[in-house]
């Protein structure tokens, strides 16, 4: 009776593995052979600096993956549900406070930045927006080009003549809620993506460079005249330029980095910041030099696939000149998640966003090396909120 009964059970194995080969794939992966990452030695090396950051609870998971602080110090972010908040002092214990400022959309907010003094500029699923907090209006910029819309609006820029640059990660996958979206992306490995340009005086968007792979986080040069973007699937840096002879052409600042960049910052003095969501990932370049094995994972629920493993996130310090890397904070303990955001502020202080965990971490800027051609800042660091472990 045993052995019968392991047959069956052996019969029903065979042939769920046959339908589960013969059926088609949602994905079609692509061939890369991808590179072996750098060694994490020299500035790559892990540390334990972000094991000091204080963190703040935001929210439930998706809430705080982009941020934005404020001349005063006021941190702003984004939820799940569309709404704009901020983390402020002003408690009677000298704690932060979470209020309320806006109601955007109904769907998640990803990027943050500003437009103008006072204007922030928000990417949510929906579209892109504008927020002006002094009269507390906000307004619906963009949801498409005439051909289509957008797929997943993921972060923006505002160049100095009011310009809105803005990603679009997956023109293919989107953001609709019966699909794993950027799992997809990853599996197929093929370029989806977009960037687009919001133009102020012509009220209208326009696609500025298509067929890139998961374009992310954006950021203005120092000098206004180029753009950095994450192209977190092929991990690397792009810069596009905005102005100036090279207007309208794309080159590589980085390439083949030791983890996925997200959200990107720079500190106005030759460095950036990239946050780094986790190191590169030993199974995806097994999947994306095996695409039939990548068609089979993509068919698997999502309680099925294999994980990644936990997140190892870090952020990387980069020359802006030259792309080469300067330092690197890491998240032994994993207190952040996926590091999603980055934002350093004037008086010292790195904030930090999450994908997953709900939280905003910050730390006091440590001492970096200088970039090529600049002496190291040793200006003063502002002082820490209370801390919420």
């Amino acid at each position: 009776m045993r052995v019968r009964t392991i047959t069956i059970a052996l019969g029903f194995v065979a042939i769920f593995g046959a339908l589960w080969v013969m059926w088609p794939a949602p994905v079609s992966p692509a061939y890369w052979d991808e590179p072996e990452p750098p060694a994490m030695t020299g500035p790559l090396a892990p540390d334990a600096a972000l094991r000091e950051a204080a963190l703040y609870p935001a929210g439930p998971a998706g809430t705080a993956e982009g941020i934005a602080t404020g001349e005063d110090g006021t941190v702003y972010f984004g939820t799940p549900d569309g709404r704009i908040q901020r983390l402020a002092a002003g408690a009677p214990d000298g704690a932060p406070m979470l209020e309320d400022v806006a109601q955007i959309t109904d769907t998640r907010i990803l990027g943050l930045d500003w437009v103008r003094p006072g204007v922030l500029g928000i990417a949510a699923v929906s579209g892109l927006y504008t927020l002006d907090l002094d009269t507390g209006h906000h307004r619906l910029v963009s949801t498409g080009v005439p051909a289509h819309s957008y797929g997943y609006i993921n972060d923006l820029a505002a160049a100095p003549d009011g310009t809105i640059y803005f990603t679009d990660s997956s023109t293919r996958w989107g953001h609709s809620a019966n699909n794993p979206g950027y799992i997809y992306d990853l599996l197929e490995n093929r370029p989806s993506g977009a960037i687009y340009a919001w133009d102020p005086e012509l009220h209208q968007s326009r696609l500025v460079r298509d067929r890139l792979y998961y374009p992310n986080g954006m950021e203005l040069a120092s000098d206004g005249r180029s753009l950095f973007i994450a192209e977190s699937f092929r991990y690397r840096i792009l810069r596009l330029w905005i102005d100036g002879p090279n207007a309208g052409n794309i080159d590589i600042l980085a390439d083949n980095l030791p983890g996925l960049p997200d959200g990107i910052d720079s500190d106005g003095q030759g460095r950036l910041f990239v946050a780094m969501s986790t190191r590169r990932i030993p199974l995806m370049r097994t999947l994306h030099r095996n695409p039939p094995l990548a068609r089979l994972i993509a068919k698997l629920p999502g309680w099925m696939r294999p994980s990644g493993g936990p997140a190892q996130g870090f952020v990387l310090v980069m020359d802006e000149a030259t792309g080469a890397p300067l330092d690197t904070l890491h998240d032994p303990d994993g207190r952040l998640c996926l590091l999603s955001n980055v934002d350093i502020t004037a008086g010292g202080s790195i904030w930090l966003g999450s994908t997953d965990c709900g939280v905003i971490g910050r730390l006091a800027l440590p001492d970096l090396p200088a970039p090529s051609g600049q002496q190291p800042d040793t200006g003063p660091s502002a002082p820490l909120l209370s801390e919420h472990r």
